[in-house]
């Protein structure tokens, strides 16, 4: 009897699907300003192209504490290669643009010790959270909870309404 909660790998012609969260350093609202999730969107999208050309991006979100999305890619090592490439990347671009133009969140992104040269900048937290998705339909459906999650978490009554997404109207 097949256990629906045991997660088995995807056939060898098939490609992997993963759900991906990866949220702020202690849960800083930093992407709620429209240039830095603008930023993170540009990064998502140039990570996709950058790292194969194969991969396919099926839906994003980008929230005050949070981006989420739906990769596929042909090998599990490439999704971690892509989630890291992302989140390397986008750190610089994010700590330049805050530095720059945002004052008011520069206390949440930096850490300093004494005995460090310089300050430590950290946009996001370790890790990610990590969801494989065996179907075509699971992808369907989590991609559809991303596009609705703004109306779910109240900050929009629309999809359409919250520009931080791949929502298409």
């Amino acid at each position: 009897m097949h256990n629906p909660l045991h997660r088995h790998p995807p056939e060898p012609d098939e490609p992997y699907r993963f759900f991906c969260s990866v949220p702020t350093f202690n849960q800083a609202p930093l992407l709620a300003k429209p240039h830095l999730a603008a930023a993170v969107i540009a990064q998502l999208k140039a990570t996709t192209a950058a790292i194969h050309p194969n991969h396919q991006l099926w839906g994003y979100v980008v929230l005050p504490e949070s981006v989420q999305f739906v990769l596929e890619v042909e090998a599990e090592r490439d999704y971690h290669l892509y989630v890291e490439t992302f989140k390397e990347a986008s750190t610089l671009s994010l700590t330049q643009q805050i530095l720059a133009h945002d004052e008011d969140l520069i206390d949440s992104i930096t850490f300093f010790n004494p005995a460090w040269n310089a300050p430590v900048y950290q946009i996001w937290q370790a890790g990610y959270h990590t969801q494989l998705l065996e179907s075509p339909y699971a992808v369907s459906n989590k991609v559809a909870d991303l596009i609705f999650k703004p109306v779910t978490l109240g900050l929009v009554s629309h999809p359409a309404d919250w520009p931080y997404s791949s929502y298409q109207p």
